[in-house]
């Protein structure tokens, strides 16, 4: 007979490893009933509502899963990921993942882009890739999905790469490394942040895009928050990130909102989950065939640009 707590570990916090904690959501796995169940629900881009219990720490106040599903599923529903819905949008995402390079390149002054090594990890389809090989870096990305991969090295030919971060060479060294929608999802924070110092060079920027857990949007939405998903393993801030960071030689230097372009439609459908009456709009205008014109939306995506600290 399946039973859930054969799946489950306890972990200390990922920030501070102290092992004290206050509960903020109770887990429900009612409709977990079988292994197969679960690692349909534990993939990258999942949308499931939040189902494990989710704590903060006592003495850092960091947020995080506890106890959470098992490394191995969950890493290997990464790797086992196909997804079409999601790449359906990726002309859009190139729109988004556009405007956001224009505005780190702006930030940042940077120059002579194509002598910028610029490192993405999660890539997905690659997308973000794409948008780095059009602006003229020198794009390399991994991601753990097969199917992914496949996908991205035969619609976009940018050099993506099955795997980890745990796959780069210690001795290879990056201007640029990035992490879009994906540092809340790795089962070890400690280890992908230590392989980041390393692989960085001493002038080296890192950008990492996250969920605010303390956004206008999430305080508004309280539990309905749209990125409570049981594939979200940590809940960053400016000051988690912050205190997080500075451990592994990273200081922020510039933070601003997430403005993600979608098709309208695919909006309407993933916000139906969270708020109801969205399923109609969805409805009248997949009627007037407006469905599939792009629209940007913010929950508390935010943009975190952090620069080596050595």
């Amino acid at each position: 007979m399946f039973n859930i707590e054969n799946y489950l570990e306890n972990i200390n916090c990922p920030s501070c490893s102290k092992d004290s904690y206050k509960i903020l959501n109770n887990s429900n796995y009612k409709n977990i009933d079988s292994l197969e169940k679960l690692k349909e629900v534990y993939k990258s881009s999942s949308d499931n509502i939040l189902i494990d219990q989710l704590v903060q720490c006592n003495y850092c106040s960091f947020k995080y899963l506890n106890p959470r599903i098992i490394s191995k599923i969950i890493i290997d529903s990464y790797q086992d990921t196909i997804d079409e819905t999601h790449v359906s949008q990726d002309k859009f995402r190139l729109q988004t993942f556009s405007k956001s390079l224009n505005k780190i390149i702006k930030i940042l002054k940077l120059q002579n882009l194509n002598q910028k090594h610029f490192l993405d990890i999660g890539s997905a389809s690659g997308i973000f890739l794409k948008a780095l090989k059009n602006s003229g870096f020198k794009e390399e990305g991994y991601e753990p999905s097969k199917w992914m991969v496949n996908y991205g090295k035969e619609k976009y030919e940018i050099n993506i790469n099955q795997g980890f971060i745990d796959n780069i060479n210690e001795n290879r060294k990056f201007d640029l490394i990035s992490f879009w929608d994906v540092l809340e999802h790795v089962t070890d924070l400690d280890k992908t942040l230590k392989k980041v110092d390393t692989i960085s060079k001493e002038d080296a920027y890192l950008i990492i895009n996250v969920p605010d857990s303390d956004s206008l949007a999430c305080k508004l939405m309280g539990k309905k928050w749209p990125f409570y998903l049981n594939v979200h393993l940590y809940y960053f801030d400016k000051k988690s990130l912050e205190n997080l960071l500075k451990k592994y030689n990273f200081k922020l230097i510039k933070s601003f909102p997430h403005w993600q372009y979608l098709s309208l439609g695919y909006v309407l459908m993933r916000g139906s989950k969270y708020i109801g009456f969205l399923k109609y709009f969805e409805k009248v205008f997949k009627f007037l065939n407006l469905s599939n014109i792009s629209f940007p939306y913010n929950m508390g995506q935010t943009t975190f640009i952090f620069e080596k600290s050595e």
